[in-house]
């Protein structure tokens, strides 16, 4: 006759079915709910596009992507800049029939293009990408919510990596490679605020019934006067200097560069303008860093770059600040992106 001890022994060596059974079908049910249209939609018109470290929005609107499958997709990518700063309207009206996507992003950095990109790649490979940098989006540290193996690569081959301190390395490189293995936990906190917007009324939502989150957070704001101008002028930004993971984003833009070109797609990249007086807020060395920069990409195949010089000309009332487009800069700088388009043939 066995023993209760035995027998306690015994069910302890049992593998625990029912939680297995339960991570499965967690794992099931992901996975058909990151690939449902309707669950799609309603991330992509939703969730707010304005949170630095808010994957929701973009990555809902690049799997979308999947039913566009007739013609090859413009993608614009970067930072707020070009959130702000570019206009999907006027590159489809430029070429008509074809897709147009803008992925910028709060504070977006060339790592966390490549992220997208990486998207981009399982959703819609072939594609013509548009992106803009300027001297702000080089030294920023990496977003746990934007990070995966392309990141860690970049990090460890341009040495930033050993420059990290312990905290960043969990909270910024560990916790975004462990969201891999669910994009719900990624999107979590963007799930969270998304609540908020859909939360009191949830069949509205279902019915398409609520208005979208807006495509633009400076849209309708009065523009700054001389003196908001004036006070920041000459103020510089310390942070805005070659640091720790300035060689991460350059690793990641190279990266980015590479990958398009294998696939045969055009890739753009504007150096996107700036108000006048914005070199005056930023350190020296960022100024000559992002110079170099430029140059290394004007030299390098595989890539159309376009020096801010062959935009049109901008005033000071196109920008909103230093660094963010009005409407009537947003037009200006879309019509020539359009244009640019057309004549590399993206």
């Amino acid at each position: 006759m066995h023993s209760s001890t035995s027998n306690s022994e015994a069910a302890g060596r049992r593998p625990p079915v029912a939680l297995l059974a339960a991570l499965a079908l967690f794992a099931l049910t992901e996975q058909v709910a990151w690939r449902a249209r309707p669950w799609l939609d309603i991330c992509a018109l939703y969730a707010s596009p304005f949170r630095a470290a808010d994957p929701l929005r973009t990555a809902a609107q690049i799997r979308l992507l999947e039913a566009s499958p007739s013609a090859t997709p413009i993608v614009l990518a970067g930072s707020s800049q070009v959130q702000e700063g570019l206009d999907c309207a006027a590159v489809e009206r430029r070429l008509p029939g074809r897709p147009c996507l803008n992925i910028g992003i709060s504070a977006g950095t060339p790592l966390d293009t490549l992220f997208l990109v990486n998207l981009l790649e399982r959703s819609a490979p072939r594609h013509t990408l548009v992106m803009g940098v300027f001297p702000q989006v080089l030294h920023r540290e990496p977003k746990a919510a934007f990070t995966d193996a392309s990141t860690l690569r970049c990090l460890y081959r341009s040495g930033s990596l050993f420059r990290m301190t312990p905290a960043e390395w969990v909270d910024d490189v560990l916790y975004g490679v462990v969201q891999d293995l669910s994009e719900t936990l990624r999107m979590k906190d963007s799930l969270r605020d998304m609540w908020d917007i859909v939360g009191p009324d949830p069949a509205g939502a279902l019915r398409r019934a609520l208005p979208p989150q807006p495509r633009r957070a400076l849209e309708g704001l009065e523009p700054r006067g001389p003196e908001f101008f004036g006070h920041l002028m000459n103020v510089v930004d310390q942070t805005i200097a070659p640091g720790r993971f300035t060689p991460a984003h350059e690793a990641a833009l190279a990266e980015i560069i590479a990958r398009e070109a294998r696939r045969g797609n055009t890739m753009i990249i504007l150096d996107f303008p700036t108000r006048r007086g914005y070199e005056t807020t930023i350190t020296p060395e960022a100024r000559v860093h992002y110079q170099g920069l430029v140059e290394r990409l004007a030299a390098r195949h595989g890539v159309h770059f376009v020096r801010r010089e062959e935009l049109p000309p901008l005033v000071d009332g196109d920008f909103q600040d230093f660094t963010h487009l009005r409407a009537s800069g947003r037009e200006k700088v879309s019509a020539r992106v359009a244009d640019l388009l057309v004549e590399v043939g993206g």
